[in-house]
C-alpha cells in the first residue's frame, strides 16, 4: 500500500514533490541552497534523505524503497581518448541514487508527461488506462525493460495536462465580465472609431514586434481588417458597398446627375464636366443627353418641383409593363430614354470595376471594421441559467461558454495546457515520447555520463551525495 497523501502541497513544510502542481513550483522557488555545514554529518544525511525522498518515490514506504535501492550506481564513459587530460568533467555518480525508481511504470508515465504526478499515474494504471506492449497493466510497480512500449488513454493525458474545467457558475461569472467589457469596447468604438482603430493597430504592431515569429495574428482577428473572400474571390465588404452603390443608380438618378452637373457649370458645359463622375468613356454620351435637353426650361433648376415632374414625363413608372401618368412620346424623348439606358448599363459596369480595382482607403477600413462590431445580447439571469444548465455566448473570440465548449469532457474545452506547466516540461533522454498518439518507448535504463545524469531531479549533487551515504550505511 502506498503512503497516505498527507500535506503533499504544504507551503510550510516546503517539500518538493514529483508533481506539476503550482504549490510545488512555489516550493521549488523558495528552496534553500546547499545543506548547512553547521549540521553534524548524520544531520546532513538525514536532511538530504528527507528532501530527496519527498520527491523520489514519496508514495512508497521507506521499507519498500530500501528493497528497491541499488547501492551499485551505473555510469558510462567514452572508450576513446577523449577522457585523457586534467580538464575532464567529473561524472556525477551520486545523482543515480534513485535511478532504480525510473524503471517503474508509474514513474515512467510521469516522466513522459502523460500524468501530472506519480500518484495520478498510479490511478491511471489501477483504472486500466495504461497498456504496455498492447497489454493492459494494472500494477504501478511493473518494471519496464529496454524496448517496452507503453501508452495511456489520450483523454486521460488531456485531463492531466489540461486546464481545470470550470463549473457552470464560474463560467457564467467569467462570461458576464467578458461581455460587459466587450459592450464598453463596442460603445467606445462606435463613438470614436478612428481613435479606437488606431489604438488597436498600435497594440497589434507592438505585440508583433515584441513576440516576432511567435505572434499569432489570428488571436486578435476581431481587431484586424482581414480579407474575407467569397467563392469568386471578391471581398465581401467591397461587394456590399458595390451593391449598395449599384442599387442607388437608375435612369432617373443619372438624368438628375447630368442636369445637376450642367446647372453647376453655368452654361459652359463640355464633355469634361462629366468625366469626373462618369469617366471618359461615358462622358460623351452624358453630354449628348444634355444637348437634347438643354432647351427644356423645366430641367434647368434641379431643386424645383417642375424638375422632378419633368423627369417623370421622360422616364415614367411602369406597372405590368405599361407606363403610368403623363409622359412624352416624341422622338426626342425616345432617344433620351435609349441613351440613358446605355449610360445606365455602362455606369453600372464602371462602378463594378472601380470597387474591385480600387483599394480601400483608411476611412473605408475603419468604416468596415466598425460596421462589423456588434454588441452582445444580455445574458439571462443566473436562476434561468442554473435551471437550463447552459447559455449562449457569441463573442468574436469565443463562440461557447467559457471553458465548456464540450461540457461532457472532464477538462477545459477547447483544451489548453494547465498553468505553470513550462517549468516542469523536461523530457527524459531514456524515453522516446509521441504526444500525438500518447505512446512512449522505454529505450534503456537511465545512466550518468561525464557532466550529466539522465535521472531528472531538482536537487544538487551535494544533497544526493548525503542521501546516498545515508542508504549505503557504509559511507563512500
Amino acid at each position: 500500500m502506498p503512503r497516505k497523501a498527507e500535506n503533499l502541497k504544504s507551503l510550510v513544510r516546503g517539500r518538493v514533490r514529483s508533481s506539476f502542481n503550482k504549490h510545488n513550483l512555489f516550493n521549488v522557488y523558495k528552496k534553500m541552497g546547499p545543506l548547512s555545514r553547521n549540521m553534524t554529518l548524520y544531520q546532513q544525511k538525514w536532511a538530504a534523505k528527507q528532501e530527496t525522498r519527498a520527491y523520489h518515490g514519496e508514495h512508497l514506504t521507506e521499507n519498500r524503497w530500501q528493497a528497491i535501492f541499488q547501492p551499485k550506481l551505473e555510469g558510462v564513459a567514452q572508450l576513446d581518448a577523449s577522457l585523457k587530460g586534467t580538464t575532464n568533467i567529473p561524472t556525477p555518480m551520486v545523482l543515480q541514487t534513485f535511478a532504480a525508481l525510473e524503471k517503474r511504470l508509474d514513474q515512467a508515465i510521469f516522466r513522459s508527461m502523460f500524468a501530472s504526478s506519480v500518484r495520478q499515474a498510479r490511478q491511471y494504471i489501477l483504472t486500466q488506462h495504461v497498456k504496455v506492449n498492447g497489454v493492459t497493466i494494472t500494477h504501478p510497480s511493473f518494471t519496464l525493460k529496454p524496448g517496452d512500449i507503453f501508452s495511456v488513454t489520450p483523454e486521460k493525458v488531456l485531463e492531466a495536462l489540461g486546464e481545470k474545467k470550470p463549473s457552470l457558475k464560474q463560467a457564467y461569472k467569467v462570461d458576464k465580465e467578458q461581455i460587459m467589457k466587450w459592450q464598453q469596447y463596442v460603445k467606445e468604438a462606435k463613438a470614436n472609431p478612428s481613435q479606437v482603430y488606431e489604438k488597436q493597430k498600435d497594440k497589434h504592431s507592438k505585440q508583433k514586434s515584441l513576440y516576432g515569429n511567435k505572434f499569432n495574428a489570428d488571436s486578435n482577428n476581431h481587431f484586424e481588417i482581414k480579407k474575407a473572400l467569397n467563392r469568386g474571390g471578391v471581398d465581401n465588404f467591397k461587394l456590399k458597398q458595390m451593391k449598395e452603390a449599384q442599387n442607388s443608380v437608375s435612369r432617373k438618378t443619372i438624368l438628375r446627375d447630368i442636369m445637376t452637373i450642367a446647372s453647376k457649370a453655368q452654361g459652359n458645359v463640355t464633355k469634361a464636366n462629366y468625366e469626373e463622375k462618369f469617366g471618359e468613356f461615358i462622358a460623351p454620351k452624358c453630354y449628348g443627353v444634355y444637348e437634347l435637353l438643354s432647351t427644356n426650361k423645366e430641367l434647368q433648376d434641379p431643386t424645383s418641383e417642375q424638375f422632378t415632374a419633368e423627369i417623370s414625363k421622360f422616364l415614367p413608372d411602369h406597372v405590368d409593363g405599361k407606363p403610368q401618368g403623363v409622359f412624352h412620346e416624341d422622338t426626342k424623348a425616345k432617344k433620351v430614354r435609349q441613351q440613358l439606358s446605355e449610360i445606365n448599363s455602362a455606369y453600372l459596369e464602371k462602378l463594378r470595376k472601380d470597387f474591385l480595382e480600387k483599394p480601400l482607403s483608411e476611412n473605408e477600413h475603419v468604416e468596415r471594421w466598425v460596421s462589423n462590431l456588434r454588441k452582445h445580447p444580455k445574458l439571462p439571469a443566473w436562476s434561468e441559467v442554473e435551471e437550463a444548465g447552459r447559455y449562449d455566448v457569441k463573442l468574436p473570440w469565443q463562440q461557447h461558454m467559457f471553458g465548456l465548449s464540450d461540457p461532457s469532457k472532464p477538462y477545459f474545452t477547447p483544451w489548453k495546457p494547465r498553468q505553470f506547466l513550462a517549468p516542469f516540461a523536461i523530457l527524459p533522454k531514456h524515453i522516446e515520447i509521441s504526444f500525438e498518439t500518447c505512446h512512449a518507448v522505454y529505450l534503456r535504463d537511465p545512466v550518468t555520463r561525464p557532466g550529466e545524469s539522465e535521472v531528472i531531479t531538482p536537487f544538487g549533487e551535494d544533497i544526493h551525495e548525503r542521501a546516498y551515504m545515508y542508504y549505503v550505511r557504509k559511507g563512500m
